[in-house]
């Protein structure tokens, strides 16, 4: 019934019994068919082996919807007469949770029932799409509305003749609520250093994707458990056991002490390949996130879609080199920081260098913009004179001489900077290189650094989780005078944000006081930090929409943040003067 071939078929002879139960018990269970997930059907169709000895063929052919068979698809002897004319279709979708298989059934999740030939469905969990006492067609075609299916349950309803199904197909429209992919163990060869990950595709609005990495130093992530003679007690067993072993029985956890866990979900946007960009070079991309140097990677790809709507991932890169140290660990103080204050952090780098391995440049990941850098030392030598740091908008960049292994492993590097932290949580990850151009960013995971703090860490947290995402909104100057005199033209609306850790949209809409919008400016997206820092501040000039100088008075901004939630709206008055 399942394999493609409309010259196959499942054939069933018609009871000559006249026992009922003999009849109902043969004659009306389901042939259960389980997609595994739900998919958007909308259509079943089942015929028996068709012929081209029959007469009426080329007619049964071209009544065929789309996908038709042709003459060449069958075979020459027709079984026409073998269709039937009795049956039920009947579906359910995945929120019932019947049990995959009839040996796991449970009672909170049973296997389908056979209840009796005398109602309407014999499971009362399925949902009966049609019954037909006086099929004629020879090839059945049902058509419904499209509604997420994971199963269908297929019935004759106690036939008189003999029948049989050559093909039982179902067909469906649109996308998968969810899908998710994950690769098998990907193998190096050597430890290697992450750089970038970066892919191409198309992102409609209303779908999402999640792309995370493991890292790892053997070949198989997993631990293998089975139940031992003690209730509630597993035992680590090798893979082998533990598929002989009851499938009812068996667990698999992380094997934490060689694999990392999954990675935060790369954000699309930052992750996708920039065309007009020299490819070797790797300027696109986002950092890996998985620690390294490791032998081994996984990647996990998770779609999730509306039926109309998805995301297509047409390829995806990564770039990994030989390491520029055998590891690398960081971390950093203080750990507890006042949320908008400015802050002196101490970032501490250890590395581990073997043979050639070294590198000359760190970088550390700030958010926001640092307002300085106080001291850059190796090995208690100040070296920030020698090399000056470079700011940019969300990282610095230390320089010092080329470290290598041998006698320069094991030296600290210490970093003083000060920087405003606006997330709770905000992680200074950092990544070492050499300024030559040559191998990958390695990254710095967190660790014992330095005996001189206790933190082991690269997060900080901060005060006022919780609190509003959007804060200290203001509209500067106030009032203005936009009549073009080069003093006071336009008024900068001022804001800081908070905690996101995702581009967002940022409106700002200005009205009069009887409500009526005169103005939409641009928006535009943001992630971070303070307007003016990273962010573009938004400004009016004093016009409406349609470009004319508005009259003077009060005028009400509404500026809008789009959330994960409902959105964060802040509202003002601004005053326009002439």
């Amino acid at each position: 019934m399942f394999d493609g071939d409309p010259q196959s078929t499942s054939f069933f002879t018609a009871s000559a019994s006249d026992d009922p139960q003999i009849r109902q018990n043969f004659y009306l269970q389901y042939s259960i068919i389980d997609l595994g997930i739900n998919y958007p059907v909308n259509r079943v169709r089942f015929f028996p082996r068709l012929g081209q000895d029959n007469a009426n063929i080329e007619q049964i052919l071209a009544d065929m919807a789309p996908p038709r068979l042709t003459l060449d698809d069958i075979g020459v002897q027709d079984f026409s007469d073998n269709w039937l004319p009795w049956f039920e279709v009947a579906v359910a979708s995945s929120v019932l949770n019947f049990a995959t298989h009839c040996t796991l059934t449970t009672p909170r999740s049973p296997w389908f029932q056979n209840v009796s030939r005398t109602v309407p469905c014999s499971d009362p969990r399925l949902t009966n799409i049609r019954t037909d006492r006086e099929n004629l067609d020879v090839v059945v075609d049902l058509r419904f509305a499209s509604q997420p299916l994971q199963w269908i349950g297929f019935r004759p309803l106690d036939p008189i003749q003999n029948w049989e199904i050559a093909e039982f197909q179902v067909f469906g429209e649109g996308h998968v609520p969810r899908a998710t992919y994950i690769t098998a163990v990907l193998d190096f060869g050597e430890p290697m250093a992450w750089g970038k990950i970066r892919w191409r595709g198309q992102h409609d609005s209303d779908a999402a994707i999640v792309i995370r990495t493991r890292s790892g130093s053997n070949p198989d992530p997993n631990l293998y458990w089975l139940p031992t003679s003690i209730a509630g007690e597993s035992k680590q067993v090798s893979r082998q056991e533990y598929e002989r072993g009851d499938i009812r029985d068996r667990l698999t956890t992380l094997d934490e002490e060689h694999w990392s866990f999954w990675s935060p979900p790369y954000a699309w946007d930052a992750g996708l390949a920039n065309p007009t960009q020299d490819a070797s070079a790797w300027i696109d991309g986002t950092p890996v996130q998985s620690p390294g140097p490791s032998r081994y990677l996984q990647l996990e790809i998770r779609v999730d879609s509306d039926p109309r709507q998805t995301v297509r991932l047409q390829n995806l890169e990564i770039q990994f080199d030989l390491p520029s140290a055998a590891r690398v660990v960081g971390e950093v103080w203080p750990l507890d920081v006042a949320r908008e204050e400015r802050t002196t952090f101490t970032y501490s780098v250890l590395p581990t260098l073997e043979g050639n391995q070294g590198f000359d440049r760190i970088e550390v990941f700030t958010l926001t913009r640092a307002d300085s850098v106080r001291s850059v030392r190796v090995d208690g030598v100040e070296l920030i004179d020698e090399h000056p740091p470079e700011i940019l908008a969300d990282r610095i960049i230390v320089g010092f001489p080329r470290l290598q292994g041998g006698a320069d492993s094991f030296k600290l590097i210490e970093i003083e900077f000060d920087a405003t932290v606006v997330r709770y949580g905000t992680q200074f990850q950092s990544w070492v290189y050499d300024s030559d151009g040559g191998g990958v960013k390695q990254l710095v995971e967190a660790g014992d650094a330095t005996l001189n703090f206790p933190g082991n860490t690269l997060g900080v947290r901060t005060d006022g989780l919780g609190e509003a995402l959007l804060s200290l909104v203001s509209a500067s100057p106030n009032p203005f005078t936009p009549n073009d005199d080069g003093i006071n033209d336009q008024t900068t609306f001022n804001f800081r944000i908070h905690e996101l850790s995702a581009p967002r949209s940022l409106t700002v809409d200005i009205h009069d006081l009887s409500g009526r919008r005169v103005r939409r400016l641009d928006r535009q997206s943001v992630i971070r930090g303070l307007s003016g820092d990273g962010i573009e501040a938004p400004m009016w000039d004093g016009m409406d929409d349609h470009r004319r100088r508005v009259p003077p008075g009060a005028y009400l901004y509404r500026i809008k943040l789009d959330t994960d939630d409902a959105p964060e709206t802040h509202a003002g008055v601004v005053m326009v003067a002439y």
